[in-house]
Parts: structure tokens; sequence; C-alpha cells
């Protein structure tokens, strides 16, 4: 019986040393094959997921730009048919800085297309535009209170004209509304027995400058 044992012993062992390489190999591959389907594989597809996200990603960044890129280069290919006159019409409606001199003049010019006589003009100091305030319940309802852009500034100034009657005020006031320059009238006062009015405005303009 011992006998017979060793045999199927010493059997065994020359059967192992002779496919042990073969079993080696064997279990190696089935190794690699289930670390690439259960570890490699979903990695590689998470990781081409990403790339393939990023991508349509970039893409969709590029055609953005693209048309952005279009829509500059048409604004400025009629930006470049506009004449020099029409330019000066647009400065006109929001000047790029504030000179009282230029208001002043532009405030006569605008008296003197009906005949009335400019008694008075005062120019308050250009506002702040990095301090304008929201708009409280006493100036919510006047138009342009609380303009909060940081470089649109404002100018309030009061004028009094002379030798205007009703008819003259509401056509002046029409003028005003007509006008290039934006004027925003936030108070009228008329005085039929003097023939004079006295308006108070709020003009705007823009700062280029920090």
């Amino acid at each position: 019986m011992v006998n017979r044992n060793q045999k199927n012993q010493n059997a065994l062992n020359l059967f192992l040393n002779d496919y042990f390489g073969a079993f080696l190999a064997v279990f190696l591959i089935l190794f690699l094959v289930g670390a690439y389907f259960f570890v490699i594989r979903p990695k590689y597809q998470e990781t081409l997921s990403l790339v393939q996200a990023n991508i349509e990603q970039q893409q969709l960044i590029y055609q953005n730009s693209a048309k952005k890129l279009a829509n500059l280069k048409a604004l400025a290919e009629i930006y470049k048919k506009i004449s020099p006159a029409d330019l000066q019409k647009f400065n006109s409606v929001l000047p790029d800085a504030y000179v009282r001199e230029r208001l002043f003049g532009e405030l006569e010019e605008l008296a003197g297309q009906g005949g009335w006589l400019v008694t008075q003009i005062s120019i308050s100091p250009a506002e702040d535009p990095s301090k304008a305030l929201a708009p409280t319940e006493s100036t919510e309802n006047i138009p342009g209170a609380g303009i909060s852009d940081k470089k649109l500034g404002r100018v309030s100034l009061e004028i009094t004209l002379s030798a205007i009657d009703y008819a003259g005020l509401k056509n002046f006031l029409k003028i005003l509304e007509t006008n290039l320059r934006l004027f925003d009238v936030t108070d009228v006062s008329f005085s039929p027995a003097e023939s004079s009015a006295t308006l108070v405005l709020t003009t705007y303009y823009y700062q280029t400058t920090p």
C-alpha cells in the first residue's frame, strides 16, 4: 500500500514538473484577461468618455468664439460704412466727457431755435458715476434717477427762459425731447405773468477714463 501511494505521489510530481510551465502560462493569461475586463477596460472607457466630453466642450467654445468673431467683423464693416457726420451725431447723444462750456452753448442754441431769451443757466458739478445711488421713494419716478452704471455720469442743470408763453414752453419741451443729446426734465415752473419758465434738467455723459 505504501509503495502504491509513493508511486502515485511520484507520478503527480512528474506530471507537475512536466506541465508546470503550461499551468503557469494559463493562469497568467486568465489573470491578465480578468484584469483587462474588470480593471483596465472600465478605466479606459471612463478616460475615453472624459476625453470625448472635453473635445465636445472645446468644439462648442470654438464655435461660440467663431460666432463672436464673425459678429465683431460684421460690426466693424458696418462701422466703416458710417460717415463721420453720422458718427458725430451718435456721439452727441451721449458725449464721452463732461464739458461745461459745451453744455452752455448747446442750451443757448436750443433756446435760440424758438427765439426765447436765456436769463440764467445754473449747472451743478458733474456727479461721480461710481457714487450714484439707487432710487428712493421720492426719486423712483424721476427719469434717470439712481443710475448705477459706473461709467455713466449725470449732470443736473437749471435753465430760466424769458419772452416765452405756454405754447412756447410746450415747443421748447418738444425740442428737448427730439434733441440728440439725452435730456430728462425733472421739474418745470412757468409764470405766465412774467412770460418766463424755469426748467430743471438732467443730462448724461459717458466716462471713458477710470
